[in-house]
């Protein structure tokens, strides 16, 4: 399940009333360690109070005079990665706060979720994890776009580990990792992450043609690629398609995306009897059954 706002917000929060005195706050803020502090005037939600804001006030001042409204609300179920793209494009926004049932009950700084996403991060080969390609299928599927997997998994890479040792297989994985990067360039259209061991997945809403572009490409580049010792390394790569349809509950989408990825892994192993070292999944307009 990919990671919602609610499991990693800040509780640490006051309310207070815009007419209250910047100095109570600001002992507030000294003495208590608390780093928000959400205004209201009677019960409607007007701004926020950080130390950004503290810092300038005059303690004369009254709350209505030092606030920000540099804040969005997003709902406790909204994804981690959904509030990446919000603090990406609001360079001004200081805090996202979160609400469950139009009550405040958190908030989340850009430090807060730095430090969440570096949980994602594989520290091999500085790629995200597979919640990153979840979420950006899941965001694709909303927008009604079709997508696809190409999964790519390293031949006989527990061979390679046994006979040359685990030290030389990272430095392959990273080798490989740095293929992947000069082949690909990030944009809305495809992203990539280190699946799992010595697979990657890439999701991209390429047409077919082009995901068979670039996975040849793949496997050519990796194939003439000279990696330590000399050691020879090919990889299998397996695509699935998904076109397009009105899902719109999130369990039908989360469960078409595990079908996806799974098909396109079935893929990859049968690649790997293949001359090519490609194999493309059938029938996958059919993995998904619960159409609304």
């Amino acid at each position: 399940m990919i990671q919602n706002v609610l499991s990693i917000a800040d509780k640490n929060f006051l309310k207070v009333n815009m007419f209250s005195g910047a100095n109570s706050i600001q002992h507030c803020f000294y003495e208590n360690d608390v780093e928000c502090f959400v205004v209201y005037k009677s019960n409607e939600l007007v701004g926020i109070v950080t130390e950004r804001e503290l810092i300038r006030a005059h303690p004369n001042r009254i709350i209505a005079d030092v606030m920000s409204d540099r804040y969005i609300c997003v709902k406790g179920s909204t994804y981690i990665w959904k509030t990446l793209d919000i603090f990406n494009k609001n360079e001004d926004l200081e805090i996202i706060l979160v609400e469950e049932k139009n009550v405040i009950v958190g908030f989340i700084t850009k430090m807060i979720l730095k430090i969440e996403l570096g949980k994602h991060i594989d520290l091999l080969t500085e790629f995200y994890k597979s919640d990153y390609i979840f979420y950006n299928a899941y965001r694709f599927i909303q927008e009604n776009r079709n997508i696809s997997i190409i999964f790519m998994d390293l031949d006989n890479f527990g061979f390679i580990n046994k006979k040359y040792g685990h030290i030389k297989g990272d430095k392959i994985l990273k080798s490989v990792a740095s293929i992947l990067k000069k082949n690909i360039i990030v944009s809305d259209s495809i992203c990539f992450c280190r699946y799992a061991g010595d697979e990657f997945a890439i999701l991209t809403s390429y047409s077919s043609s082009e995901n068979k572009v670039l996975a040849e490409q793949l496997i050519s580049s990796i194939k003439k690629s000279i990696f330590p010792d000399k050691i020879l390394v090919s990889v299998s790569i397996g695509i699935a398609e998904y076109k397009a349809k009105n899902l719109h509950e999130e369990t039908d989408i989360l469960n078409c995306i595990d079908k996806l990825i799974n098909a396109a892994s079935l893929a990859s192993t049968r690649a790997k009897n293949i001359s090519s070292h490609l194999f493309i999944a059938d029938g996958i307009d059919n993995i998904c059954f619960n159409e609304r």
